[in-house]
């Protein structure tokens, strides 16, 4: 794979996620939103020349610190805090959790069912479906529960800026999927609003789930999410259709992206954002699979992020220089002393 930079995660600013949860039962480690994301308290950084005054907060020194490192550091590198956030429980989250193994051999292939076609579902009771009793989950939206996931998360924002001086992303970036356009909205409205800025996010495709012929991930046509969600933005060139979504073909085969092709998307996502964005600390909405290429991108170890939960991660990007034979290599991890 090709890349115009090598991307780096600095380690020692925030907990080691994957190393703290060891005791995870799962593989690889799951976990949620840390208090205040994990950052390490009382660390001295490069910038400190003396001990900072009780009224300086952490997030506060690594505010400075990451401005510190772009200001001093060479032309070829620069440093971003990057928030990804995993959207909220989706209705085919539950559907996927009733049917189980089900799920990718049948109802993930299709539009939605009749509720009385799957199992009882709690979390999607008779009134969630439509005047015929069916339950669509093509670019399936929140439930109840992911919403008040959302709500959570956007309380703990308020919280952690107003006490800590956690600094609210300068761009926010979402996959343009229904349920982390309601994910954005919902977490960030309140911290911004207290701020006296308006939500502006940015929507961008590259942010989407690892691309399959599951429904639950077709999205909805441009001009749909611009009436439903007249707040974001479009990146440049996005389409009115679908154009990446991979149905299943007539002979029956599928053309899932593979785990290569889909950490280089999320290698260009990151380029893209590097390229193009000033801002320090940036946010990113997407989903389960798509945190996975994004943690490939920047050399970290596999990690999965529970529905409505947030990480954070100080990432190096350095220019590589142009290619003389074959391609690059992979990420790394940065220590930062």
């Amino acid at each position: 794979m090709s890349r115009k930079y090598k991307f780096t995660t600095v380690q020692e600013i925030f907990v080691d996620y994957t190393k703290d949860g060891q005791n995870s039962s799962s593989s690889p480690t799951t976990i949620a939103t840390y208090d205040q994301l994990g950052i390490i308290e009382e660390k001295d950084y490069d910038q400190d020349r003396k001990p900072s005054p009780a009224s300086s907060s952490q997030w506060k020194r690594l505010e400075d610190h990451v401005a510190k490192l772009n200001r001093e550091c060479d032309s070829h590198e620069s440093y971003k805090v990057i928030y990804v956030v995993r959207h909220g429980r989706g209705v085919h989250n539950v559907v996927m959790d009733a049917v189980g193994s089900k799920w990718k051999e049948k109802w993930a292939l299709v539009d939605g069912a009749r509720l009385d076609e799957l199992p009882e579902m709690s979390e999607l009771p008779a009134s969630h479906g439509d005047k015929d009793g069916r339950i669509n989950w093509v670019d399936s939206p929140l439930v109840h529960k992911g919403r008040e996931q959302a709500r959570e998360l956007a309380r703990d924002w308020v919280k952690w800026n107003r006490e800590n001086g956690m600094p609210i992303p300068g761009t926010i970036y979402t996959s343009p999927m229904v349920r982390c356009l309601e994910t954005t909205e919902l977490i960030y409205s309140d911290v911004l609003r207290e701020n006296g800025r308006n939500i502006q996010p940015v929507i961008k495709e590259n942010l989407r789930e690892r691309l399959t012929n599951h429904t639950c991930d077709r999205r909805r046509t441009r001009s749909s999410i611009e009436k439903n969600f007249p707040k974001f933005y479009f990146e440049p060139g996005f389409k009115e259709e679908d154009t990446l979504w991979r149905a299943r073909s007539t002979d029956g085969s599928t053309t899932a992206e593979t785990d290569d092709e889909h950490t280089a998307r999320k290698q260009r996502l990151l380029e893209d954002i590097f390229d193009t964005d000033n801002s320090h600390f940036i946010s990113l909405t997407t989903h389960s699979y798509a945190i996975s290429g994004i943690l490939a991108s920047v050399g970290s170890p596999p990690l999965r992020v529970k529905e409505g939960s947030m990480l954070a991660m100080l990432i190096k990007a350095e220019k590589e220089p142009p290619p003389m034979n074959g391609n690059t290599s992979g990420g790394g991890t940065t220590k930062h002393s």
